[in-house]
Parts: C-alpha cells; structure tokens; sequence
C-alpha cells in the first residue's frame, strides 16, 4: 500500500503543474505538413538581398514569379521545400543566402485541429461544418483531452480591412453531452485547439504505466498474504 501511495502522491504533485495555454510545437509541425496550393499568397523574404523579396500569389497553374528567378512551381510542395529550392537556386546569384517561407494566405477550403486530438492536421472545408464534424473527422479527442476548454482561432476582416485573429472559446465536453447550440459553426481558415488536462507529460506517464504496475504489485502482495493465512 506504500508503494500505491507514493505513486498517487507523486501523481497529485504533478498535478499542480499548469499546461501550456497553446501547443506551440503542435501549430509548428501543423504549418510543416502543409502543401502549398494554387490561390496561397506566400511571402519570400531573401537575406541579404531584401531587393529580391516579394509577396507572391500562386498562380492557377500552380506557379510563382520569383525576382531575378522567374517561374517556378510551388503548387504540392511544402514551404520548407520551397525555401530549400530557393536557397539553392538565389546562391547562384546571392553569397550565403537565407530563404524564409511563409503562407500569409491559404486560399483552399481548410479548417485545421491541433492538440488532444487523434489526428491532427488539416481538413477540407464543407458548408455548413461544425466543431463536432471536424473533431469526428480527425478521429476523435485523445484520452487527456480537455474538451471543456476548446479555442478556435480565426482571422476576421474589419471594416477597415485589417486582418485580425478573434479566439472564440468552445465546449465540446457540452457538445458530448448533448448540448448541440454548443456545436459551433467554423468558417474556412479556423484553427481549432484542443488543450491537454492540467498535468504534465511526466504525470501522464506514471498514470499509464507506473500505477498499474504498481496496484497490481500490492494486489500481489495482499493476495500472499492472505494465502499464507490460509
């Protein structure tokens, strides 16, 4: 029983220990797996030679007009592909060059999950898609999900044209239950979060594999001892 105890001790410690609001490694290895498409807006910065730095559409046929480079396809490749190639192709002209990617606009039809989910990555969009739709597409929530704490991060247009992003909290743990006027309509572009429980890697892994061991050492324990009693 000392052993058990030590085991929910350590667990409870842990515990206290809060999550991070936001799976910033989850949004990273999102923005990896993602293939460019006719319609994005990319922004190539090249260092030193800012001059050759431009905001480029992919065009229809999947190509972008890059300075001093041309056209090039860009459609089905993923940034850090692309900023790879382009790394390659500017030290033709560029001593040392440095390339940074970044999609500044997905024009496709997608709605992405990260976090405590099955699967996470990016979906296409349907009209009239819900949170519930997008979370059973990516195969549900992951076992120490906490669906009553979902954020969907979307980007809004003001009457001024600025872009801004609206976090707009969600309560899947209602939608679970019943509660459909908690299913929330998602638009083309949302990212949804789900967060991990409050406790850490380290105190997930003692309730998957050091407390069952554990219970199941005391169990042995007691039932020999109550044998030699016998």
């Amino acid at each position: 029983m000392k052993i058990l105890s030590a085991a929910l001790s350590i667990l409870t410690f842990f515990s206290t220990i809060p999550a991070f609001s936001l799976d910033l490694a989850a949004m990273g290895a999102l923005n990896k797996e993602y293939f460019i498409e006719a319609g994005d807006v990319i922004s190539v910065n090249v260092q030193p030679a800012e001059e050759f730095s431009k905001e480029v559409t992919v065009q229809p046929d999947g190509t972008i007009e890059i300075p001093m480079l041309g056209s090039m396809k860009a459609q089905g490749i993923k940034p850090d592909d692309l900023q790879k190639i382009l790394t390659a192709k500017f030290s033709k002209y560029v001593s040392n060059p440095s390339i940074t990617i970044s999609v500044r606009k997905f024009s496709s039809s997608r709605v992405a999950v990260i976090g405590e989910i099955k699967q996470s990555g990016y979906f296409e969009y349907r009209e009239g898609m819900r949170l519930l739709d997008l979370v059973a597409q990516a195969g549900g929530t992951a076992d120490y999900a906490r669906r009553d704490r979902v954020r969907i991060f979307r980007r809004v247009k003001g009457a001024d044209d600025k872009v801004a992003e609206e976090i707009i909290k969600a309560d899947l743990e209602a939608v679970f239950a019943g509660n459909m006027d908690k299913n929330i309509a998602l638009a083309t572009g949302d990212i949804v979060y789900i967060p991990r429980k409050s406790y850490s890697t380290a105190a997930k892994w003692i309730t998957d594999n050091f407390v069952p061991w554990a219970t199941l050492f005391t169990f042995a324990i007691t039932a020999s001892i109550v044998a030699k009693k016998n």
